[in-house]
């Protein structure tokens, strides 16, 4: 992840969303919409994100990542194939993953752990492999999807 564009991201969407670091305001509907929004903002497309397991529902499980949450559909969880998601999360369990697919409008972000195995199966054996490679892998997630964009001439992180 670059921190820099982060930071620079950041202070862009405070600014542009009217936002103050550390302000004690009182947290309405709208303000807390517009820190979601904010926050969606600042992701991309082949980030490497970390978050908490929230809720695990039989298509896949919720992941906290900030105050927002994004979904690990069972199918992204691993290439091997997962039956239960609850047999490999529980509720509270920390998580590293890749962002693969962004709706910022619609407020929606899809993860996957899945991409970031080396090989088949590593998720369900053992987690701790594919969080130290998560890098190294989203590196090659990334440049696999930036010239399938190429190829295709789409350019936009919201699928459309």
């Amino acid at each position: 992840m670059d921190a820099s564009w982060y930071e620079q991201r950041k202070i862009e969407l405070y600014q542009q969303y009217e936002l103050r670091e550390n302000s004690i305001t009182r947290r309405t509907i709208h303000n807390r919409s517009r820190l979601a929004k904010a926050r969606l903002e600042t992701l991309k497309l082949g980030q490497i994100i970390d978050g908490s397991i929230s809720k695990i529902k039989p298509y896949g499980v919720f992941v906290d990542i900030g105050g927002y949450y994004a979904l690990l559909h069972i199918s992204a969880i691993s290439q091997q194939p997962v039956e239960h998601p609850e047999k490999v999360f529980q509720i509270g369990d920390w998580i590293r993953a890749i962002i693969i697919w962004m709706d910022i409008e619609r407020g929606r972000v899809s993860l996957s752990t899945s991409d970031l195995e080396t090989e088949p199966g590593d998720m369900l054996k053992d987690p701790l492999i594919v969080y130290e490679k998560a890098e190294e892998m989203a590196a090659r997630y990334y440049q696999n999807v930036l010239s399938k964009l190429q190829n295709t001439g789409e350019t936009r992180e919201d699928g459309g």
